[in-house]
């Protein structure tokens, strides 16, 4: 193989196109030499020598256009001094490259137009004429037309190879990959799963028994219960879209949005932390990916809220444009001595969140007294 790619690096080479020239340069002088056509060589010979000889350098970048400047040179060349064999050696070299270097049709044509072009320039040279003449060099250059289009073909077909191996080991790797993640997605459905399963079960069943013993209606415990369900639900309705991902894009159900804010804060609200929304624009319009997005990033901001501050008071800002959402979760408390939320796993999940559709997301004290999590997606590079 990397015999292979050294030769075509070689055969690339521009200097080899001059070395070429050079060649042919000289071929045309010495073959009528060597046959006897001429007894010495003129002035006019090796000008004419020399402007057949100069197109060779660019045949590969401009090949139908050197075939086109290169045959009337060549006709002239066998009129004025007979080097016949040269002449052909350079048709057949110009003819390869055409095939080379061109498509099909294009080598249709050149052939077709070859065979009275070959013909004439045998009865330039002056010799005896016969058919088996004319179907000798008609041969040699056609098959050298022949063997530039195999070779083409050829190359193309060694492309279209290595492409469709690299789109298998692509696909392959992708496969590991999903599988992988997939692996993942269970592991932590079991692990985090279960304990919301504890959780649900424990406070499903320590509400029923305050409740039978009069103590009224055990509202937190309730909460707990409900919300642990709903995680669980959302939980085990990821998992199933990683699993049918290959068979098209399942959406998660429910799918939560900037519509479902008012939802978010109501719960929010009644874990005791009142909390003031604010939209502008026209949330509803958004593509899917960044109004799931924009939620998930307001429900960790309220849930760091809950974590780790003592605020009682909180503020949800969203404007929406024609550029960018622009996300704001502040509080009016202070951090609990015992927790950080910048070193935890909540803003770096909001950051990811935002970094995937090309926006940014930040956090960080408001005047010593509140914490602010602000978060920009930009529309012009996200889909629906």
């Amino acid at each position: 193989m990397r015999g292979r790619l050294e030769w075509r690096a070689l055969r690339r080479a521009p200097d080899v196109d001059l070395l070429l020239a050079l060649a042919a340069f000289a071929a045309l002088l010495v073959d009528p030499l060597l046959l006897h056509k001429i007894t010495e060589l003129t002035p006019v010979m090796g000008v004419l020598a020399f402007l057949t000889a100069v197109p060779l350098a660019a045949r590969r970048r401009f090949p139908l256009g050197v075939l086109a400047i290169e045959l009337p040179l060549l006709l002239a060349c066998l009129a004025v001094f007979h080097p016949n064999r040269a002449a052909v050696g350079i048709t057949m070299l110009l003819v390869f490259t055409v095939g080379l270097e061109g498509g099909r049709s294009r080598s249709l044509v050149v052939g077709a137009l070859m065979a009275p072009i070959v013909t004439a320039a045998v009865f330039i040279t002056g010799t005896r004429v016969g058919p088996v003449d004319i179907i000798a060099y008609s041969s040699l250059v056609l098959g050298a037309l022949l063997a530039g289009e195999t070779l083409r073909a050829r190359q193309e077909l060694g492309r279209a190879l290595a492409e469709d191996a690299a789109r298998k080991r692509e696909a392959a790797a992708q496969h590991r990959f999903d599988e992988e993640r997939l692996a993942l997605a269970h592991e932590i459905h079991d692990i985090i799963g279960h304990a919301l399963v504890a959780i649900n079960v424990q406070a499903a069943a320590a509400a029923r028994r305050e409740r039978k013993a009069g103590q009224g209606e055990a509202t937190a415990l309730d909460e707990i219960a409900s919300a642990s369900a709903e995680a669980l639900t959302e939980l085990r309705t990821a998992v199933k879209a990683l699993r049918t991902a290959q068979e098209g894009p399942a959406p998660l159900h429910p799918i939560h949005d900037m519509a479902s804010l008012p939802d978010l804060v109501a719960g929010v609200e009644a874990a005791g932390l009142a909390v003031d929304l604010d939209v502008i624009g026209v949330p509803a319009a958004l593509p899917a990916s960044v109004g799931h997005a924009g939620y998930r990033i307001v429900q960790e901001g309220l849930t760091n809220v809950l974590r780790h501050s003592t605020a009682r008071q909180a503020r949800v800002r969203v404007e929406v444009d024609d550029r960018a959402v622009v996300i704001d979760v502040t509080d009016d408390g202070r951090q609990r001595a015992t927790t950080f939320p910048a070193g935890g796993h909540g803003l770096r999940g909001m950051q990811e969140r935002a970094a995937a559709l090309g926006g940014t997301c930040e956090a960080g004290t408001v005047n010593g007294a509140g914490w602010k999590v602000r978060a920009r997606i930009p529309l012009d590079r996200t889909g629906s």
